[in-house]
């Protein structure tokens, strides 16, 4: 018997055979960089027809959870692996479940088993074998429907594998399979959950901050690093970089007095993304990433957006625009990006009354001064531990 975590993917499989490949080389080695990260040495990583499988020698179920942070895998289970042959996998059941049953106090049982097509007995007569072997060695009673115990079985051309749980992972795409963006950053619950989808699609993501003293709270750089902390879990990177544009403060303030105060907000969030586009060009990024929500705030009504983003030569991904605010707060909880649930006091520059349906014209005015004051924006890079 072999202690071993089964992990699965998912749309990773359906493509064709040389994107496949080159996925699933990046999917295995972001699962051997998340063991690494996590403290686990002593580990081996086979690529096996559609599965991925983590050979340990202890902690079986800890290897299991680490890799639920892994961008392409959508689930995991820690296993035994044994012989095939179907003796062995009763007496694998078995153990399995006087085991289990004995930690969960469990009354009534199922067995679920799957099976290559070559394997000479059919799924359901390995559920009935299996099955009738641990009644008679545990006593529980079978339970099809609702069973407090289920042991599942998987067969295939030389191993059999045998499991009880199954802990989910996020899904999507291998990180950094499709390129880089910009993720504009403020450290709050669209921006970090903005960030989460699009690498969860596969996208190597560059959050840049910006610094905005005195017209947002000192706390707010502080978060950001807090959130980022969180995010860098997730990425399976040597080093995690995030840029944050140091005089940010300064810039806002020469809008907002140069501008009509109900376009104060506009004019800022075309800003950043004329920033943002700088530093896309400076890193090979293909795209900006935002955490917009439509209609959510005034800057984020449908005539606002195209306004904002009108001829910005590149892709502003808007991952959230379909959600609603609880929709995101329910993944950040999900997630454990509490931080980026704690609030602060609104921007200082925030106009009472700002404008919900700006026309184009009315912020080409002011394009010149924007496009300037773009390229004195000055950014730090820090790497995140």
């Amino acid at each position: 018997m072999k202690s071993v975590v089964i992990v699965r993917y998912g749309e990773v499989a359906l493509k064709g055979p040389l994107v496949r490949s080159r996925m699933e080389r990046a999917l295995v080695e972001h699962v051997r960089f998340r063991l690494s990260y996590c403290g686990f040495s002593d580990f081996d990583v086979v690529l096996e027809r559609g599965r991925v499988f983590v050979y340990v020698s202890r902690g079986v179920e800890d290897v299991a959870k680490c890799l639920t942070r892994v961008f392409g895998v959508v689930s995991v289970s820690p296993s035994t692996e044994v012989d095939n042959d179907i003796d062995v996998i009763k007496e694998a059941a078995v153990k399995t479940a006087l085991t289990v049953s004995r930690e969960k106090s469990a009354k009534s049982f199922a067995i679920r088993a799957r099976r290559v097509k070559s394997y000479p007995i059919t799924s359901k007569d390995i559920e009935k074998l299996v099955g009738q072997a641990v009644k008679d060695a545990t006593g529980l009673s079978v339970d099809l429907e609702k069973s407090d115990l289920d042991i599942f079985i998987e067969v295939r051309e030389r191993s059999a594998y045998i499991y009880t749980e199954v802990f989910r992972g996020p899904g999507g795409l291998p990180y950094g399979i499709e390129g880089k963006c910009v993720a504009l950053f403020s450290g709050g619950v669209d921006s970090t959950i903005a960030m989460w989808m699009i690498a969860k699609r596969g996208c190597e993501v560059l959050p840049l901050h910006m610094v905005a003293k005195p017209f947002y709270s000192d706390k707010a750089f502080e978060k950001a690093i807090k959130v980022l902390r969180v995010f860098r879990e997730w990425v399976p990177r040597k080093e995690f970089i995030a840029l944050f544009v140091t005089n940010y403060g300064d810039l806002l303030k020469r809008v907002a007095d140069s501008v009509k105060r109900r376009l104060t907000c506009i004019a800022c969030k075309r800003l950043m993304l004329l920033i943002a586009l700088r530093v896309a060009r400076e890193f090979s990024a293909k795209a900006i990433v935002t955490g917009e929500l439509l209609g959510e705030v005034a800057s984020q009504t449908l005539d606002n957006l195209y306004v904002i983003s009108k001829s910005i030569g590149i892709p502003v991904l808007r991952p959230l625009i379909g959600f609603d605010k609880e929709e995101v707060i329910s993944m950040a909880r999900l997630l454990g990006f509490k931080e980026a649930m704690v609030g602060l006091p609104p921007c200082a520059a925030l106009p009472k009354f700002p404008k919900t349906h700006a026309s184009v014209s009315a912020l080409d005015a002011y394009e010149e001064l924007l496009e300037k004051l773009s390229q004195e924006a000055v950014w730090e890079a820090k790497s995140i531990e």
